[in-house]
């Protein structure tokens, strides 16, 4: 069941806002309010992931998003092709894209907060506070203005 709800919520993110009226869909047997475009018809892609996370977008509409427990992250191209983007991830949970195109990640396996570039090169952003390691960093959210936000 949560392989199924993560993959509604990773198809989710493919959805133009601006061109459908977006409503709470409760038609399904056992449905948890998912939001759904008008007329947009969620789809099964792929079943061997073990538990998803942290969809993202990047500017091209490709959604990003993490199969942590099998330490990958996945790419579901506008194209309708699944790939992996990154093997040895981090475990990485939540996901989002910066200013720049890099897809900065919380790499929980290492404590650490992640940026990749889109050749998949990995720099470290953020190992510690004042020291202090990190106790498995999980969601992210970037300001505005640049500044990682993360807990």
């Amino acid at each position: 069941m949560i392989k199924k709800i993560c993959l509604l919520i990773v198809l989710t993110c493919f959805i133009k806002q601006s061109d459908a009226q977006i409503k709470i869909d409760t038609s399904h047997p056992g449905h948890l309010g998912f939001v759904i475009a008008d007329g947009a018809i969620p789809k099964l892609i792929a079943k061997q992931f073990s538990f998803t996370e942290g969809p993202a977008s990047d500017k091209k509409g490709n959604v990003f998003f993490t199969d942590q427990p099998n330490n990958k992250i996945w790419k579901y191209g506008k194209d309708g092709k699944l790939s992996v983007f990154l093997d040895s991830a981090g475990r990485s949970n939540g996901l989002y894209f910066d200013k720049r195109g890099n897809l900065i990640t919380c790499a929980d396996g290492y404590n650490q907060l992640w940026s990749i570039n889109k050749a998949g090169k990995v720099t470290v952003l953020l190992k510690d506070f004042q020291g202090l390691h990190f106790n498995g960093p999980n969601d992210l959210w970037i300001h505005p203005k640049g500044k990682h936000l993360f807990h």
